[in-house]
């Protein structure tokens, strides 16, 4: 097995699929995943290891973009640049090279320019006569299409590789940093994504120094990362103008659908479509009600994008003429606990109980939220963690960024009740802290951020 680089934090799974198609020396693999998340590092790092190459593709017309894959591709082979007659002669000449792998990154770029290249990929990879090809994008979607049925290279991709946000303890570990609650900060204000890492500092002892001279600060690169991001997505080319009406009201805190269809002035009807194309370009999520059909939330998948709809875009040109200490006295005790920090933290507090992080709770099927109905008491209860396993509730939780205690605690005791689950764990997960006369309930489990962030 390859050895996988020790500056790679995490992609223990990642690497031993892709280290496996490289000894296998399987035709084809397909690595897509979020811009930032890392792909383009992870691939670098297994050409170190194996001897492939990797060419990152650039976006332009077809002539622009053949003659840079000739002049890289000679460059490498240390013969020149090399002229091209098309795509048909550029897979030909792969096909004479000694090498492990070839991987073309940011596939879209070419695809979008020549659509008849995967067509020309599946001769490629059926004819076997050159090194295995490895496909890498950001464009979800676009990828994500290529080994669906009915397209050409359905079912010959012997890896399909989707690295995902760095979580938990390993995303503390990317950005150094021992303070639980700032790992939760980072988490909300960036995500998961490791290429922010090298352009912006960790935050220090003073987060909202933090905040204000490195995040917020007029020269930041996340002030128009989002933008760029979203210009890059290739279904928001198209109603642009519905699709950001969409987005923000999802970021202002709106997850039914009818909520979203009422705020982001669309008729119902004309809302599921645009809403699914946003689900598929991977910058929206579906929040499942494990308990009734259709009534599923909706929430941001890119806790970057849910931080710049929220604070960054409404105050962009105040940042950018240096006023991040003002915005931030503006925004810091409103806007950023209520519509990112406290959303981030009940979906990190769902992810943990997802990926099996309590012991006593054990691996569940579904991990969502809930509304019950309390007729005798005329009201009903919004549950913030609802996890079920073989049909049956497991646990029923509480996820806030303020104390939780006896109130909280008897709350989900009664909703335990109104469910007829006896026996569900009962979970209070608070970024400040769970006060200590509940803690010895037996039924109780506790979560900090340093329970999820180490």
């Amino acid at each position: 097995m390859l050895v996988k680089s020790g500056e790679l934090v995490d992609r223990d799974l990642e690497w031993v699929a892709l280290a496996r198609f490289v000894e296998r020396r399987q035709g084809l693999a397909v690595v897509y995943g979020p811009r930032r998340v890392g792909k383009s590092f992870l691939l670098d790092a297994l050409c170190e290891a194996a001897g492939g190459y990797r060419y990152q593709s650039i976006a332009g017309s077809a002539a622009t973009q053949l003659a840079d894959f000739g002049r890289a591709l000679g460059e490498w082979l240390g013969a020149g640049a090399l002229g091209l007659e098309g795509w048909a002669d550029a897979l030909e000449r792969l096909t004479r090279l000694d090498a492990p792998f070839v991987a073309l990154d940011e596939l879209p770029y070419l695809t979008e320019v020549t659509p008849e290249l995967p067509s020309l990929f599946q001769r490629y990879v059926d004819d076997a006569a050159g090194p295995p090809l490895i496909l890498a994008g950001s464009a979800l979607s676009a990828m994500s299409d290529l080994v669906e049925a009915q397209e050409p290279l359905y079912g010959r991709a012997g890896a399909v590789v989707v690295p995902a946000p760095l979580v938990g303890a390993d995303l503390a570990a990317l950005w150094g940093t021992r303070d639980p609650l700032g790992a939760l900060w980072v988490d909300a204000a960036l995500g998961g994504l490791p290429g922010y890492r090298p352009l912006i500092a960790p935050p220090g002892p003073e987060r909202d120094v933090w905040m204000t001279e490195e995040v917020l600060a007029p020269g930041s690169p996340l002030l128009d990362a989002a933008e760029a991001d979203l210009a890059n997505v290739p279904e928001m080319q198209a109603l642009r103008g519905v699709y950001r009406a969409i987005l923000a009201a999802i970021a202002a805190g709106e997850r039914t659908f009818s909520s979203i269809s009422r705020v982001a002035g669309l008729p119902s009807g004309a809302l599921s479509r645009p809403l699914t194309a946003l689900q598929q370009a991977g910058l929206v999520e579906r929040v499942v009600d494990p308990l009734r059909a259709r009534r599923d939330r909706y929430d941001l998948a890119d806790p970057h994008l849910r931080f710049w709809l929220a604070i960054l875009a409404p105050n962009r040109s105040r940042l950018q003429a240096g006023g991040a200490a003002e915005v931030w006295a503006r925004v810091g005790e409103t806007t950023w606990p209520s519509h990112v920090l406290g959303p981030r933290w009940e979906a990190v507090a769902r992810a943990h109980i997802a990926r099996g992080g309590e012991e006593d709770i054990g691996p569940v099927d579904v991990v969502g939220v809930t509304t019950v109905s309390d007729r005798a008491r005329r009201r009903s209860h919004e549950v913030d963690l609802l996890a079920v396993r073989d049909g049956r509730v497991v646990a029923v939780g509480e996820a806030k960024l303020r104390a939780l205690g006896p109130a909280d605690l008897d709350r989900l005791l009664r909703i335990r009740d109104l469910l007829g689950a006896p026996d569900a764990s009962l979970v209070l997960a608070s970024a400040t802290g769970v006060e200590p006369e509940v803690l010895d309930h037996p039924d109780l489990i506790a979560i900090k951020p340093a329970d999820i962030y180490g």
